[in-house]
This record gives structure tokens, sequence and C-alpha cells, in this order.
């Protein structure tokens, strides 16, 4: 795997802050086996089901991003092939797991990268069908400004609700 210069966020005016700054990144375990397990010790790994949750234990920068690139882009985990899409689970119940994708960046080149909803969506699925298999049936869709700002009402509201209940108790 090499350090590419086709890789358009080179021309970004915030320095590539997505790539450089690894937090939060959603992989499937071969993604992370083939991408992240010789950096395990620099890195904080939670696991959400069947989905790996990388971040870098100091903050700093992915320890794929070398002398100025990523040295894995050819070959790098779904959720950087997305963006400026980001990808996020809303609820896993049992066999039913509900993906959304979203493109509110504040990625600079977004318009330039925006790719197809459609081609978005069959990524995330091929992310989830490498994640969880037949183990579960899963739901991508991309998710609206709107819908996005309706579900965090939603859940502040029941977070709401949940404290009011335990001071009542």
């Amino acid at each position: 795997m090499s350090n590419t210069t086709d890789n358009p966020c080179l021309a970004c005016s915030i320095h590539q802050d997505c790539c450089k700054r690894l937090t939060g990144l959603r992989l499937t375990e071969p993604e992370f086996e083939r991408c992240f397990a010789s950096h395990e010790p620099e890195l904080a790994i939670e696991r959400e089901d069947a989905v790996l949750v990388v971040s870098q234990r100091d903050g700093g920068v992915c320890p794929n991003w070398q002398d100025g690139g990523c040295v894995v882009y050819e070959d790098r985990p779904r959720e950087c092939r997305l963006f400026p899409f980001t990808m996020y689970p809303t609820s896993n119940s049992g066999q039913l797991v509900s993906l959304r994708l979203h493109s509110e960046t504040r990625c600079p080149l977004k318009r330039q990268l925006l790719g197809d909803r459609e081609g978005a969506q069959q990524l995330a699925q091929e992310f989830a069908d490498e994640a969880y298999g037949d183990s579960r049936v899963v739901s991508v869709r991309h998710e609206s400004p709107f819908e996005r700002v309706l579900r965090w009402s939603r859940q502040l509201v029941h977070a709401v609700h949940a404290t009011v209940r335990k001071k009542g108790a």
C-alpha cells in the first residue's frame, strides 16, 4: 500500500483535518485487520455490536497518515471512502440494524467530493454486509437534515422523561 497523489483531499483548505484526526471511525473486522491492526497499541477501540469504532488514544493523527498523505488510500476503509457522507447506526434492535447516512460535514470540498446518494447507500450496504453477514437485517438510507434534527429532538425528549422519572422515584 503506497501513498497516492490521486487523493483529491490533498487540496483541502483545512489541511485534511478529517483524515488526520482519527475519531470514531467505524470499521468492519477485515478493514481493521487490513488497515489498523498493526497500530493497535496507539488506538482506543470500542465495539458496537459487529462494528469496531476506532480513535487515536492521544487525539492525534491517523496512523495511516504519513508523509502528507494516506498510505492506505487505495484500499482505505469504507467510511473513509464514503466521506463527506457520514455513516452511523440509529438503532440496533434484535435482528434489525438501521444505518443512516448524511452529508452535513464541514468539509470545504464537499461539493466536489460528494458522490450520489445511491452510490453512498451501496457502499454503506457493503459495509453492513461485511460487518453483520447474514446475522442481521440491515436498513440503510440517507437522512435529511430535518430528519436528523427530529431524531435528536426525540432522543432529547426521551432522555428528559427518563431523568424526570428517576428523580420522581
